[in-house]
């Protein structure tokens, strides 16, 4: 491909053509003060075009003069020496506009996040951009009625899938050779594990009127030594891939919160909190003295990891607007330890500590950015890889039992309509 020469030409205002995905956009008082400027200064700054006309630079500029009824004056356009492809088109379309205005978000999504990134968008910049716009929607996925669809998994143990940005590896999370084989050359920003609770669950029988989950190989009645050597080497295994700054969850069931606070201090990792998953349609026991209503998440960190800035105080979240407004409570709620998310019935369990994928959104908006990669090497129903998908962050996954491997790639594909491809 020829290198690109620009030179300059005249064109009538109303003869240029606007590209349709132009993600910048002017507020009403920058439109004022760039209307000001025009008729203070005239046009000073040349647009640029492609050579069918299409504006790549100098979308507002041109916008007003229209609005001024300039639309009939010849100006001077940059012109290319060939046409623009479509990646170059983009590109210096991004770079034109990255100090100017704001942004259209329903169109800047639509670019590729390296893109992004590559034409000088600041990561933190681009994590408030996306976490003031995007959710997580439930994806209405019927894990039971999939499950049912298995008859005979397909996916084998040491399979690696690439699954959009994401992959997945069946194999165990305490082999480390499994895990260098899934993580390759990624670095990762967050630790993010909800392995099995260790309450001597018969994944034979499940819970409630549910025969079974489907799982063959996860043994759920470990002494507590080996509970504890279990959770240190996929601990240890993760954290060999984190670099000197990461976030580190780990679910366990309340009688293990102590076990895993000490196995932090072993490993160098710095205890915080213990946060609280509030679950609703629990269950009330008369014969229980105090019944259980949520499920604890032990987090730490390595060194001084990323932290979302948005908000610093309470007084902040209640003495002003956060982002558009439209997320005000949650994002109160994202600062606290205590977790709100629907809870799917226990007798409705498809896998033992199935958690809905908007409960992970706290921990994935507070302490992570788009593009940032997650590792949970007990991948389960797949609503990590999902919470993950939707907010523009990169999971990699492990899971040892084939059959729930198989169901996170239909998840995956169910919500995106793509394919997930196994690699060689």
């Amino acid at each position: 491909m020829t290198k690109l020469t620009w030179h300059t030409e005249t064109r009538k205002v109303k003869d240029l053509i606007p590209y349709e995905l132009n993600p910048r956009k002017l507020t009403d008082d920058q439109a004022k003060k760039l209307k000001e400027s025009l008729e203070r200064f005239d046009l000073v700054e040349i647009p640029a075009i492609n050579l069918d006309n299409k504006i790549v630079a100098g979308h507002q500029r041109i916008k007003v003069m229209l609005l001024l009824g300039r639309g009939d004056e010849e100006l001077d356009v940059r012109v290319p020496s060939r046409k623009l492809t479509s990646k170059e088109f983009k590109e210096y379309n991004l770079r034109s506009n990255r100090n100017t205005g704001e942004w259209n978000f329903e169109l800047l999504k639509e670019f590729d996040i390296d893109l992004l990134l590559d034409v000088g968008f600041d990561d933190s910049d681009l994590g408030h951009i996306w976490d003031e716009n995007l959710g997580i929607e439930d994806d209405d996925f019927d894990i039971e009625k999939e499950l049912a669809e298995i008859q005979t998994p397909q996916t084998k143990l040491g399979d690696v899938y690439q699954i959009g940005t994401h992959r997945l590896i069946c194999g165990d999370a305490t082999n480390l050779d499994i895990v260098e084989k899934l993580i390759g050359k990624d670095r990762i920003s967050m630790l993010y594990y909800d392995p099995p609770y260790n309450v001597n669950l018969d994944y034979n029988k499940g819970v409630g009127n549910k025969r079974n989950y489907g799982g063959k190989k996860t043994k759920d009645n470990k002494s507590v030594e080996d509970y504890k050597q279990f959770l240190e080497s996929a601990l240890e295994n993760g954290l060999k891939f984190t670099g000197d700054d990461a976030h580190i969850f780990c679910w366990c069931d309340e009688k293990y919160i102590g076990l895993l606070q000490s196995l932090y201090s072993e490993l160098g990792i710095e205890n915080k909190r213990v946060c609280l998953w509030i679950k609703n349609n629990s269950n009330m026991t008369p014969q229980i003295a105090f019944n259980k209503v949520y499920e604890p998440c032990v987090y730490g960190i390595k060194g001084s990891p990323y932290l979302n800035n948005k908000v610093t105080s309470i007084n902040e979240v209640f003495n002003k607007e956060i982002g558009t407004g439209n997320r005000v409570p949650d994002d109160i709620l994202d600062l606290l330890n205590i977790w709100l998310a629907k809870r799917v019935a226990g007798q409705d369990y498809e896998h033992p500590t199935e958690k809905p994928p908007n409960l992970h959104e706290k921990a994935l908006r507070r302490c992570t950015k788009p593009n940032d990669t997650v590792l949970d090497l007990f991948g389960g129903s797949g609503s990590t890889l999902i919470a993950c998908e939707q907010l523009k962050r990169k999971a990699l996954l492990c899971e040892i039992e084939p059959i729930f491997c198989d169901l996170i790639i239909r998840r995956y594909e169910k919500l995106t309509g793509r394919r997930a491809k196994k690699c060689k």
